[in-house]
């Protein structure tokens, strides 16, 4: 059996370091969107997140210009990493537009769907925690990978019910747009995480 070499893990603590990062945002946008009262608050915290976690794939992708021998492929890494930002990109572009449409009445449709966008994050930080030694973790990381897939369909399910009863006639027009663009970009969130964890399975089969 293959096996990784154990020079520059680092690069695995750096992906679980932004993992946390989305799964703070995650958890700070469920609170914005089950009370928009708290609105600029929340939106701050997620934008210091959202730099933070810029700052760390610039870091990553630096490092991977100089440093030739890695646990895996440095192409491999830098997609994870561009990955996991998009998804903590589009997080916070949730929460912009919760201010830019100055929300002030929480959607429970959008509450529903952060629950399971914070599940989704925490089970991707012990997905990317299980890298560091995937020969061993071949099996947990395939099911976890797929357990991101099914909360996406869970996610998509909770969006086009609530896209359909936005759109049934009797709802305000400026509220069917808001919300519509809001719940889309949620959607999008569940999406990218999704594909994080295709990309985690290709790793995965190709270094088990």
């Amino acid at each position: 059996m293959f096996q990784i070499s154990n020079k520059h893990e680092e690069f695995f603590d750096y992906l679980i370091h932004n993992a946390e990062i989305f799964h703070k945002g995650a958890i700070i946008a469920q609170a914005a969107m089950k009370d928009p009262s708290s609105l600029e608050q929340h939106l701050q915290e997620v934008t210091g997140l959202e730099h933070q976690a810029d700052a760390t794939n610039a870091e990553i992708i630096q490092k991977l210009s100089v440093i030739f021998i890695t646990p895996i492929d440095r192409e491999d890494f830098y997609r994870l990493s561009c990955q996991l930002e998009s998804c903590i990109d589009f997080l916070h572009g949730a929460i912009m537009r919760l201010d830019m449409y100055h929300i002030t009445q929480p959607s429970q449709a959008a509450v529903d769907i952060m629950e399971t966008i914070v599940a989704m994050s925490e089970g991707l930080k012990e997905t990317l925690s299980l890298l560091k030694s995937i020969s061993k973790n071949e099996g947990p990381l395939i099911e976890h990978a797929n357990r991101l897939s099914q909360q996406e369909s869970e996610v998509d399910q909770m969006y086009r019910k609530e896209i359909s009863r936005l759109f049934d006639g009797t709802q305000d027009l400026f509220d069917v747009i808001r919300w519509k663009d809001i719940l889309g970009t949620l959607e999008d969130t569940a999406d990218e995480v999704e594909d994080l964890g295709d990309i985690i399975k290709e790793v995965t089969m190709k270094y088990a």
